[in-house]
C-alpha cells in the first residue's frame, strides 16, 4: 500500500509526502520554507525525525525552497537527486557550507528505500536533469509526473502502468494569454519545455482512463493562470468529448496551500 499526503502543491512551493503504512517515509521536493516542511509533517502527527528520504525532481525554487536548512539541520537525511541535478545541489549546498547526504540517481534505473522502488524517469523542463517518479511498493504503483512541458511517449508509459497518478495541470492557456504575466514568461510556460496546460493534461487522462486508469491527483496549478474550477471543467468536457465514461474516475486536485487530505493506494 501507499498513502500520498499533498502537503503544498503550486508555482510558490511544492512538497509531498508518500508512506507504505509502515517505517518508510518520503519526501518528494521540498519547495516549501523549512518550517513549512515541519508544519506540514506536525499536520500528519509526523516530524523530519521520521523521514527515510527526500526525492527532489529538479533545481528550481519552487522545488528546493526549504532543501538547505533542511539538510544543515538533519545532514544525514538522505536527498536522492538525478545526476547533473544531484551535482549542482551539491554545489549550492557547498557555498552556503552546507553538509549534504546527496546519492546521484540515474533515469531508468531504479533503487530501494527500505523496501519502497523508486524509479526515476526523464522530464521535458528547463531544468539541468528534471525528473518524475514511479514508486512502488508490494504490488501498488504510484506515478508523479510534474513541471513538464509537453507529454512524452515515455512518460505516458510510466503513467498507463500506475495504480494512482499525479499530473501537472498547471495552467489555463486563455487566463494565462490575457493574463499580466510579461510576454517572456508566458512563452517559457507554453513551451515544449515549460508546463502542462489543462487541455493536454484532459486529454493525457482521457488516453490513460480509456486504458483502465481511474485514480487521478492533479497538481501544481498555477496560482495565478488557473483554478480548480476551471480545470475540472475542461477535463471533463474532453473526456465527454472522447466518449469516456466519467462515473468510475477518482479526480481530485492537490491544495495550494497546506492540506493534510491523503489517497490511499492498497
Amino acid at each position: 500500500m501507499l498513502n500520498i499526503h499533498p502537503l503544498y502543491s503550486s508555482s510558490s512551493g511544492n512538497l509531498f509526502h508518500i508512506d507504505n503504512g509502515g517505517r518508510t517515509n518520503i519526501l518528494i521536493d521540498a519547495g516549501v520554507t523549512y518550517k513549512a516542511i515541519n508544519d506540514g509533517l506536525k499536520s500528519l502527527d509526523k516530524d523530519i525525525s521520521n523521514i527515510s528520504a527526500v526525492l527532489i525532481t529538479h533545481e528550481h525554487s519552487d522545488h528546493i525552497k526549504g532543501l538547505p536548512l533542511l539538510c544543515r539541520k538533519n545532514t544525514n537525511i538522505p536527498i536522492y537527486a538525478c545526476g547533473k541535478t544531484a551535482d549542482l545541489l551539491s554545489e549550492l549546498l557547498k557555498e552556503k557550507n552546507i553538509s549534504a547526504n546527496i546519492i546521484k540517481t540515474e533515469y531508468d534505473k531504479p533503487f530501494q528505500i527500505n523496501g519502497i522502488e523508486i524509479l526515476p524517469f526523464e522530464t521535458p523542463h528547463d531544468a539541468v536533469m528534471p525528473c518524475g517518479f514511479r514508486i512502488k511498493s508490494g504490488n501498488t504503483t504510484l506515478s508523479y509526473a510534474t513541471d513538464l512541458g509537453h507529454m512524452t511517449g515515455d512518460v505516458f508509459d510510466h503513467l498507463k502502468f500506475s495504480d494512482y497518478i499525479i499530473l501537472e495541470a498547471n495552467y489555463d492557456t486563455a487566463m494565462l494569454d490575457f493574463g499580466k504575466y510579461p510576454f517572456h514568461l508566458k512563452r517559457r510556460i507554453k513551451s515544449p519545455i515549460g508546463h502542462l496546460s489543462n487541455d493536454v493534461s484532459a486529454t493525457t487522462i482521457a488516453r490513460l482512463a480509456k486504458l483502465g486508469q481511474a485514480n487521478f491527483l492533479l497538481a501544481h496549478l498555477s496560482e495565478n493562470n488557473n483554478n480548480e474550477d476551471i480545470a475540472f471543467n475542461t477535463i471533463i468536457t474532453t473526456l465527454k468529448q472522447n466518449d469516456v465514461d466519467t462515473d468510475h474516475l477518482n479526480i481530485n486536485f492537490a491544495s495550494k496551500t497546506l492540506s493534510s487530505e491523503e489517497y490511499n493506494i492498497c
